[in-house]
């Protein structure tokens, strides 16, 4: 409260002149700690004791900040060193925040004659390191009532059971995962079971349905398909990885392109001079 009342005092209560003079709470080298540049710092809603507290903890970080500088400055004789790796990293950060920008707006369109050519090329270098596995996992709570019922239908394959499933025990379920229409990686569904698969591939070889109880939770898989570690990768699967190594050497291309034009503009506008040295051709030049 004794914040707000200094804060308001001196916004209402004094000239320009006077808030200028009563305003600064610290002169150091020139630069001055203001009361109310310290007060904006303070979050609303705080009890009064946090903001007393987060008051003067803002005003000795300050002092110390500029008083620990001030002490190194004198005593460091590589300053402008310093003062330069400043620079360069501020330099690499607007580099890098444009370039993010710019990739984030970077949509090439990727047609799929171009991701089939590149798949068909290479894929006898797509190899699988895990297995892929289509088919449905679902969790619900050991007491759910439906639980058998749920056992019973995911026991079996038959597609008409799924549609029972979905239609009578959705609602039941902690989480449900449909995947027999698309490639799924085994260490993903895996990753959703408390249970240590030790050897995947065979485990999968000899298993079209698993179930396991934990900590209140009744885990089922039904595997309804199987590509073992070592199988070439299905186009449908590969697919999405290919369009962004396609993409990604697009952009690469576009950002060389980009540098190429800036340096060219660059030098037509006298910006920059090239004298033993061509950015663009990477050769020395003839002076050299």
């Amino acid at each position: 409260m004794w914040l707000y009342i200094i804060g308001a005092t001196f916004s209402t209560s004094c000239t320009k002149q006077e808030k200028e003079n009563k305003d600064v709470l610290f002169k150091i080298n020139g630069e001055s700690l203001c009361l109310n540049e310290n007060i904006e710092k303070i979050p609303i809603g705080l009890n009064p004791s946090d903001s007393v507290a987060l008051f003067k903890a803002v005003i000795d970080d300050w002092v110390k900040n500029k008083i620990l500088v001030d002490f190194a400055e004198a005593r460091l004789f590589d300053v402008a060193n310093i003062e330069k790796m400043v620079k360069d990293y501020q330099n690499k950060l607007i580099i890098l925040e444009y370039l993010q920008r710019m990739r984030e707006s970077f949509k090439p369109v990727i047609e799929e004659e171009e991701i089939n050519k590149y798949y068909e090329y290479h894929k006898n270098e797509l190899i699988l390191e895990q297995p892929l596995i289509k088919g449905v996992f679902m969790v619900v709570n050991s007491n759910s009532k439906g639980k058998n019922e749920i056992k019973k239908l995911l026991s079996s394959e038959s597609e008409n059971n799924i549609d029972i499933l979905e239609k009578n025990w959705f609602d039941q379920s902690v989480r449900y995962e449909y995947f027999k229409d698309k490639w799924v990686d085994w260490e993903s569904i895996a990753d959703l079971i408390p249970f240590r698969f030790n050897d995947p591939d065979q485990f999968l070889n000899e298993t079209q349905y698993f179930e396991i109880e934990k900590d209140g939770l009744s885990y089922f898989l039904q595997i309804c398909d199987l590509l073992p570690s070592g199988s070439v990768q299905p186009y449908e699967y590969a697919a999405s990885w290919i369009s962004d190594i396609i993409s990604y050497g697009e952009l690469a291309e576009y950002e060389k392109n980009l540098v190429e034009s800036l340096i060219k503009k660059s030098v037509e506008e006298k910006k920059l001079e090239i004298i033993g040295y061509d950015p663009i051709s990477h050769e020395m030049t003839a002076s050299f």
